[in-house]
Parts: C-alpha cells; structure tokens; sequence
C-alpha cells in the first residue's frame, strides 16, 4: 500500500526554492554548526531560510540558534518555531525535549516522513537540512522522497574523516543525488586533504571553515554567531557554492 504522505510532502515543499543537505558520514565534523550558521549568513543576505534538524537522536541545532523547544502552532499543519526574521526552525526536539529516541529502521523512516508531512513552511528561498550522520535511512529515504535535493558535504581535514566521507559521496554519487560543494571544517592548519578528495570525486570545493574559539562563546545568539570567524568564511564558501 503506497503512504499517502509521500504526495503531502511534495505540495508542503512546493514553496521552497532550494532544498539543501548538509551531510557527512562522520559524527563530529561539525555538520550542524555548518547548517545552523549558514542560515544565519543567508538570512543576513535577504534569504528566507528554515531549518530542519533531522538528527533524530541528537538534534542539538536549536542549541546554536537559542531556541526553546515547545509544542508549535497549528495551522493547517506545525509551523516552524521562529528563530528570528525570515529563519525559522523544525527539529524532533520540538517533540522529544531532552528525552532520547530510541528508534529502529522502520521507525526512522515513519518519522523523517512524518516531520516533512506535517511541517508547514510556507515560502522558502532555502530549506536547509541537518541531516544525522552516517549513510543510513535518512539519506536515503530523503533522495526518494525530495528527488531535487543538493547535499552539502562536510569533512574535517583528519584523515578518518576524509576516508569516510569518501564513501559517503561514492553513495551519494550512486543515487545521482547533486553535491554542488565539499566544506573543510574545523581546519586548524592545512585543509589539503579534502581539496584533494574534491578533486578525487569529482565534486566542487568550496572552501574551509577554520577552527574558530569564539564558537562557543556564540551559542544561542544569532546575532554573536553572524559575529564570528565561522560565518566569514561560511559567506565566501556559499558564494562559491552553485546551487541549481
């Protein structure tokens, strides 16, 4: 029996302009950093961004923006909670508060598909996902489900991570998903190692993102985070960054 709410989705995204993915098949690269800011940069740009944290066990990007988790509104679906003007922000914390959910391969799935259903987001120049880390249901279950969507890719320049996120954009690749950029994070020194995996896979390099000390200090502020060395450099990695 075909799920209804595969047909939902389509219309409830039908007003957004670009879906974008900010993937990488490592923990700890700093993917929700890189999503949660570059929304703050948009924005600042005249964009209309929304945020979906798709991290289902660990959603922390409401912890950068400052936002509360509460139940949201209704209206013809759950609209977003408004992080500021023209950035808003859906997230399974909005549901789970600080409980963990302990969900199994079918319940990912039912619940990645249930969160894109019911969320009413309206006109979007960018929705700009934060997707768990790892090649799983999630990465898979959205190229079906949002045929159009662009994965940003995001890797620290430590070995380990390189190597896995290898892999990551040969699946990628495979299920002929876009990635119009490789972001270097949390660079210290030399980012060489993923300039040379762009040029490996064949894929966009955008830039490098550099360890920046003040992050911290800027967490739950959208205001401190446009302030930091983090947002610089996301700017100029976004404006090499050709979206279609």
């Amino acid at each position: 029996m075909i799920d209804p709410r595969g047909s939902v989705v389509a219309r409830r995204l039908s007003g957004i302009a670009r879906v974008v993915g900010f993937c990488s098949a490592k923990g700890g690269v700093g993917k929700t950093t890189c999503t949660a800011v570059a929304g703050v940069v948009l924005v600042r740009q005249g964009a209309r961004v929304g945020i979906l944290d798709l991290d289902l066990q660990g959603a922390s990007t409401h912890i950068l923006l400052g936002v509360e988790p509460r139940m949201p509104e209704e209206d013809r679906g759950i609209v977003p909670l408004t992080v500021e003007a023209r950035l808003t922000l859906m997230s399974a914390a909005v549901f789970a508060g600080n409980r963990g959910l302990a969900l199994r391969g079918p319940e990912v799935s039912d619940a990645l598909l249930e969160m894109l259903a019911i969320t009413q987001w309206g006109t979007l120049d960018y929705l700009l996902i934060d997707m768990p880390p790892g090649i799983g249901e999630e990465v898979l279950d959205l190229a079906r489900l949002i045929p159009r969507i662009q994965a940003v890719v995001v890797s620290t320049p430590a070995a380990i991570s390189v190597a896995v996120v290898e892999r990551l954009l040969g699946v990628l690749k495979e299920m002929r998903v876009s990635v119009p950029g490789l972001i270097a994070n949390a660079v210290r020194g030399s980012a060489e190692t993923v300039r040379e995996l762009a040029m490996r896979a064949g894929v966009p390099y955008a830039g490098e993102i550099p360890y920046d000390d003040g992050l911290e200090a800027a967490t739950g502020s959208p205001e401190s985070l446009a302030g930091t060395e983090v947002a610089r450099a996301m700017e100029e990695s976004l404006g090499r960054i050709r979206f279609t």
